[in-house]
C-alpha cells in the first residue's frame, strides 16, 4: 500500500447522537431497513449498531483499478528523469496506454481470486468458532473408556 489517505478513509460517516433523527432514518432506509419513524434516536442506533458489521469496508485489493494504477505510478517513477510537469503528463499518458485488454482481464482475475480467498479465510472463521461452542472437555485423569462415558452421562 502507498499509504494514500483514501485507502484509509471512511466511506460513510457512522450515525451518531449527533445526528438528527431524519438523516438517522433516512440512512438506515438507504441500506433496505424498514423504520418505524415513531422510534426514538436511541433504538434508531440500535438499527445502526446492528447492520453496520455487515457494511463491506473499502479493500485495495478487491478493486482491480489499484492494480491499474500501480502500472501506470511504476511507469512514471522507472522513467521520470526531468521532474518536470509536462514530462511527467506525458509519461502519466503512456503509463494508461501501458494497461491494455490483457492486462485489465488479469487484474480482474487477480481480484476475483483474492475475494476468494477472503470468502475461504472467512468460513473458516466460521467452522472455528462453531467447533469451539461444540467442544467437550473432560477435567481429570480417565484409565478407561467406561469411566469417560460416566463422566460425560452425569
Amino acid at each position: 500500500m502507498d499509504n494514500a489517505p483514501y485507502h484509509s478513509v471512511k466511506l460513510e460517516k457512522c450515525q451518531t447522537t449527533n445526528w438528527r433523527k431524519a438523516d438517522i432514518v433516512e440512512w438506515l432506509e438507504s441500506k433496505g431497513e424498514v423504520v418505524d419513524k415513531s422510534m426514538i434516536i436511541p433504538e434508531l442506533l440500535k438499527i445502526v449498531k446492528r447492520i453496520k458489521p455487515m457494511l463491506p469496508p473499502y479493500h485495495c485489493e478487491l478493486n482491480p483499478i489499484e492494480l491499474a494504477w500501480s502500472v501506470v505510478k511504476h511507469h512514471v517513477k522507472s522513467n521520470n528523469k526531468t521532474f518536470k510537469l509536462p514530462d511527467v503528463k506525458n509519461l502519466l499518458v503512456e503509463g494508461v496506454d501501458k494497461v491494455d485488454a490483457t492486462m485489465w482481464k488479469n487484474f480482474i482475475s487477480h481480484t476475483i481470486k483474492e475475494e476468494n480467498k477472503f470468502w475461504t479465510l472467512d468460513d473458516t472463521i466460521d467452522d472455528l468458532t462453531a467447533e469451539q461452542d461444540s467442544i467437550i472437555m473432560t477435567i481429570g485423569n480417565s484409565d478407561t473408556e467406561d469411566d469417560d462415558f460416566h463422566l460425560l452421562s452425569d
